[in-house]
């Protein structure tokens, strides 16, 4: 009797024990044909961005030098900014902004104070009409957390250059 009992709790823990196996099993050959979205793998550089844009714009790109400081953006907006790369003239009619915020929200932040700054330049006084058209095409756009402000040329020449940056994110 007592042979009996052991048979029977050793058949129902068996059972058991083989579903527990083939469901864990299963959820392992499921894990290895559902692939995650790589967030952090295909991060891309400002500076990257920047020389892929660069080589779509050839007024602008001769006339822009790098800048270690951003003065599109204040310091209450610079400190949203993971990482970033600016570049223009002396009088910042021709530049590039790019900047990889920290959240999206932040570059939902940055893209409303592009559009702001675009709109103060275009009503500048002291800028000249061929330089007025310049800014009036720049574009200011947002990507995930990538944002930008191109004004490098004519609106053709701006609209290339998001294309590349665009096409490298």
């Amino acid at each position: 009797m007592i042979d009996n009992i052991k048979e029977k709790i050793m058949k129902k823990t068996g059972k058991s024990i083989r579903k527990i196996v083939l469901m864990v099993a299963c959820v392992l050959a499921a894990a290895l044909f559902v692939q995650l979205p790589a967030e952090a793998a295909s991060s891309v550089s400002c500076k990257d961005l920047y020389e892929a844009a660069k080589d779509q714009c050839k007024t602008g790109a001769k006339k822009v030098q790098e800048k270690s400081r951003c003065s599109l953006l204040t310091y209450s907006y610079r400190k949203y900014a993971k990482d970033f790369y600016f570049a223009s003239d002396g009088s910042q009619v021709y530049c590039i902004c790019i900047v990889k915020a920290d959240s999206t929200a932040h570059a939902k932040e940055i893209k409303k104070e592009f559009d702001n700054v675009k709109k103060a330049k275009k009503k500048d006084s002291y800028l000249k009409s061929d330089e007025k058209k310049i800014v009036k095409n720049a574009r200011c756009r947002r990507s995930g957390d990538y944002v930008w402000y191109i004004c490098m040329g004519s609106s053709s020449e701006n609209k290339h250059a998001e294309k590349a940056l665009k096409k490298a994110l």
